[in-house]
C-alpha cells in the first residue's frame, strides 16, 4: 500500500507491505524489512530491525500521528496518493476550491459532526474514525458548506476512503 508521509518538513513518497512476518518499508530507494508488533496497551508497538529492539509509541495528534522513538518525538502526516493528487490539481489550489475529508486510516466512523448545507469553519471537526481503539477527530483545513456526507456513523472505512466534501467559500 502507498502513502504520501510528510515527516520533519519532508514529503515522501512510501511503500508498505508484509513478507511473511516482516513490514517492508520502501522510500526514496530504500528498503527496510522489520518485526513490527504491537505491545498490550494498544499505543507502543516493538520494532527489530537487524536484530535492534526499539520502542515505538504512536498517538494521535490532530490530523496526524505523533510517533515517539528514543525519547524524540515526531509529528507525522499520513495522505492517500489520491488526496495528494487532489490537492496538486490547480482547481485544488485556488481559494475557494472545496475540500474532500477522507480517512486517514482504516477504522470505524464513530461520530459525524455535519450535515450537507451546513457551513464549516477551517478547524471544525466534522468526524470522528476510531482506529486502533483511538478515536481520531477529523477537520476541515477550510472554511465552506458540507456538500456531501459520504458515510454513516457504525460505518468500516479504509484508508483514503472519502468522508465529507465541502464547497469552497465564495
Amino acid at each position: 500500500m502507498r502513502f504520501w508521509v510528510a515527516l520533519a518538513g519532508r514529503d515522501a513518497e512510501v511503500e508498505f507491505r508484509r513478507e511473511g512476518d516482516a513490514l517492508v518499508l520502501e522510500m526514496e530507494g530504500r528498503t527496510l524489512a522489520a518485526d513490527f508488533r504491537r505491545l498490550p496497551d494498544g499505543e507502543v508497538y516493538s520494532l527489530l530491525i537487524d536484530g535492534r529492539s526499539h520502542e515505538v509509541r504512536v498517538s494521535p495528534a490532530g490530523s496526524g500521528l505523533e510517533i515517539t522513538i528514543h525519547g524524540a518525538t515526531l509529528p507525522v502526516e499520513v495522505r492517500h496518493p489520491l488526496e495528494r493528487l487532489l490537492q496538486a490539481t490547480p482547481q485544488a489550489a485556488g481559494r475557494g476550491a472545496g475540500e474532500t475529508i477522507v480517512a486517514p486510516m482504516p477504522g470505524l466512523v464513530v461520530a459525524v459532526r455535519v450535515r450537507p448545507g451546513e457551513k464549516v469553519a477551517a478547524g471544525q471537526p466534522v468526524a470522528i474514525v476510531e482506529a486502533m481503539k483511538m478515536q481520531n477527530e477529523l477537520s476541515a483545513r477550510q472554511g465552506g458548506v458540507v456538500s456531501e456526507v459520504l458515510v454513516a456513523e457504525g460505518a468500516p472505512v479504509t484508508v483514503g476512503q472519502p468522508l465529507v466534501r465541502l464547497e469552497g467559500s465564495p
